[in-house]
């Protein structure tokens, strides 16, 4: 248990609390109490702070919508796509011809990038060869 999960464990119940603090001074809880409640403040002011930013880009979002359909523009016009649509990834698949060290021939779909089938990275570093030599048929 990290040194956080142990505090948080202590300070979760109040009778492991009252055990905790069992010879600890009045005024030494009380000075913990009160910056216990300082640094309280500061995280509500922080947290108020970031929602109002949200809140803020929220509206201004919510503006440029409204004026955008006010003049008919949408975000196709800008060749970006709708929100909720994926732009499609434009990938090229090829057929590939190769032998392996048996000299069967063998055939595999595929693209000029990622990953490929072990006999064919095997027959390409033995014919020294790039994938673009192997390509019988574009689809």
């Amino acid at each position: 248990m990290n040194i956080f999960e142990e505090i948080m464990h202590r300070l979760s119940s109040k009778t492991r609390m009252r055990g905790l603090f069992r010879d600890v001074h009045v005024e030494d809880m009380e000075r913990i109490v009160s910056r216990l409640q300082d640094v309280l403040d500061e995280k509500r002011q922080a947290v108020m702070a970031e929602q109002q930013k949200l809140q803020a880009k929220k509206d201004s979002i919510d503006a440029i919508r409204k004026m955008m359909e006010e003049q008919g523009v949408s975000l196709e016009d800008f060749g970006q796509p709708a929100a909720g649509e994926k732009k499609k990834r434009n990938i090229k698949r090829y057929l590939f011809e190769y032998q392996d060290a048996d000299g069967g021939v063998h055939q595999w779909e595929g693209s000029l990038t990622g990953r490929a089938p072990k006999l064919f990275q095997d027959y390409l570093q033995r014919a020294g060869k790039e994938r673009a030599d192997c390509i019988i048929e574009s689809r």
